[in-house]
């Protein structure tokens, strides 16, 4: 009966992958990530787009919240990623690129990432007298700008993420169809 268990959570893992944009290394590291434990100032987010289609700032949203009983002990933020444009492409990345790809790097705002740690630092003060209450994290891709070098054929994109300035980037997300995200190809802004 184990082994019967253990094979439908293989199985429901796989299909989830399969239907999703998620490696399943991915999926793995998520699982064993703790949004209370990392430095904000550390998350960087690298966005790899097709020619024809760039990211800006404010694309790609940080969700960060916590509810609990109480309304004065909950809050939910929001923090649109900055593009950072002097952050150097390291190597795993720029193996990545193809000619004609366009790479974007992005960070949290100082402000942000330090009301983040503040949100954080709450949680855990909060946690220290009560069991109660659901953290949320996400990354969600809001948008991203085409020219007139778009073609609807090529608008697929990858997200790659570094949590520790330590570590390497990872593929959070990849073959991510902007179009079938934004459900028509006139919802795609322009990027001028």
């Amino acid at each position: 009966m184990t082994n019967l268990k253990g094979l439908i959570i293989v199985a429901a893992t796989l299909f989830i992958s399969a239907c999703t944009s998620i490696p399943l290394s991915t999926m793995y590291k998520m699982m064993n990530f703790s949004p209370l434990e990392f430095d904000p100032r550390e998350l960087v987010v690298a966005v790899k787009v097709p020619h024809g289609m760039k990211v800006r700032t404010g694309d790609l949203i940080v969700d960060f919240g916590f509810k609990a009983k109480d309304a004065k002990d909950s809050f939910k933020h929001q923090f649109l990623v900055q593009v950072s444009p002097n952050y150097q492409l390291p190597p795993e990345l720029a193996k990545e690129v193809s000619p004609g790809d366009n790479m974007t790097i992005l960070q949290l705002s100082k402000e942000d990432a330090l009301t983040m740690y503040n949100g954080q630092q709450a949680v855990k003060k909060y946690r220290e007298n009560s069991d109660d209450g659901a953290g949320s994290f996400g990354l969600k891709v809001e948008s991203a700008c085409r020219d007139e070098n778009f073609s609807i054929n090529d608008s697929k994109l990858n997200i790659y993420v570094k949590l520790e300035k330590d570590e390497e980037f990872f593929i959070f997300t990849q073959d991510l169809e902007l179009v079938d995200m934004s459900g028509a190809l006139e919802k795609i802004p322009s990027c001028s």
